[in-house]
């Protein structure tokens, strides 16, 4: 059982079904995963563009006994550029613990404030074209504070890049007046001419205007 370590003292969450898997395997963000590798600048191809070099595993937000998960600056501090689009991406979708203008993986990703020129213009740049990246940047990536009477946070968070795929497998928990559910990856997207494509996605954005995702 988890625990929300900042939200009314202690909260127990039962797991929902969803399309990720809850045993701590390679694409779950538990410990069994396979090795996280930091350092993406120098395994990005010039040529192409990739995000990093073939089955290189990212563990931005640690699986823990809480929620949110615990963020490993170091891993995140060593994502290249395309990576960091992604990351940013998801940052604008799903909390962090969030207070005010401030998301913690957002200011990781060293973006600053939440929906910052800096954090749209990444998402601008690598998403042309998405649905709902062009809706979180109308809303200037606004997530509500964790705590709130409906907010969200991400239990953990992992990217993997295979060549031009890149997976982004998550757990994000969604409370809504007392009602918790879990909404999980994996998503899949294409990079091709240093631009992300959607493949599949679960997760959408916790709007009010999503008639177009």
């Amino acid at each position: 059982m988890k625990r929300l370590g900042y939200f009314f003292g202690m909260i127990l969450l039962a797991a929902c079904a969803g399309p990720g898997q809850n045993d701590k395997t390679a694409g779950s963000g538990g410990a069994a995963q396979s090795e996280t590798l930091a350092g993406a600048n120098e395994s990005i191809d010039a040529e192409t563009n990739r995000p990093a070099a073939t089955n290189a595993v990212y563990q931005l937000i640690l699986d823990t006994d809480t929620v949110p998960g615990r963020l490993d600056p170091d891993v995140i501090s060593g994502l290249n550029e395309p990576l960091r689009a992604l990351a940013a991406f998801y940052a604008a979708m799903g909390g962090t613990n969030c207070h005010g203008e401030t998301c913690e993986l957002t200011t990781a990703l060293g973006l600053g404030k939440q929906g910052s020129d800096a954090h749209k213009e990444l998402i601008k740049n690598y998403f042309p074209g998405d649905p709902v990246a062009a809706t979180v940047l109308k809303q200037d990536c606004y997530l509500r504070p964790s705590g709130a009477s409906s907010f969200s946070d991400f239990e953990y968070l992992t990217i993997t890049s295979r060549g031009d795929t890149t997976q982004v497998d998550y757990s994000l928990m969604a409370y809504n007046r007392g009602d918790v559910k879990f909404i999980k990856g994996p998503d899949t997207y294409l990079f091709k001419d240093s631009i992300y494509t959607k493949l599949e996605r679960h997760l959408r954005t916790h709007v009010k205007n999503e008639e177009a995702l």
